[in-house]
């Protein structure tokens, strides 16, 4: 049995014949087609590449357009905080001088200073 078998092994190793490659098959059709449809989206690309760009161009304008516009509102914020500054300076003058006249007046009626020093206060 283990005869047959190593013999019916070697008959089919010896039957089996010789390997042979393949040819190798092409389509020049499919080739064409692939370089086309290659070429048609290089130029999608290009296009969506160029519109990018635009669109970035113009946010970069629209920053440069707010940015500019803000920085005069803040101006305008420093203009008005210094004027309100100048505002209360004012007003504080006006109540210290007001406080001033006020003492002053009090100072001139009462009866207990002399000319001369009503003259030196003043």
């Amino acid at each position: 049995m283990e005869r047959r078998l190593a013999l019916l092994l070697v008959w089919l190793l010896l039957g089996a014949g010789a390997a042979r490659a393949q040819w190798v098959v092409s389509d020049p059709s499919n080739l064409a087609q692939g370089i086309v449809n290659s070429t048609n989206e290089m130029v999608h690309t290009s296009s969506t590449a160029q519109s990018m760009l635009q669109n970035f161009q113009q946010t970069v304008k629209i920053y440069e357009q707010n940015k500019k516009y803000y920085d005069a509102l803040r101006k305008v914020n420093k203009l008005v905080r210094d004027a309100r500054k100048v505002q209360r300076c004012m007003l504080l003058v006006g109540e210290i001088s007001d406080i001033y006249v006020d003492g002053y007046r009090r100072i001139v009626t009462d009866t207990n200073f002399s000319v001369e020093e009503l003259a030196a206060i003043a």
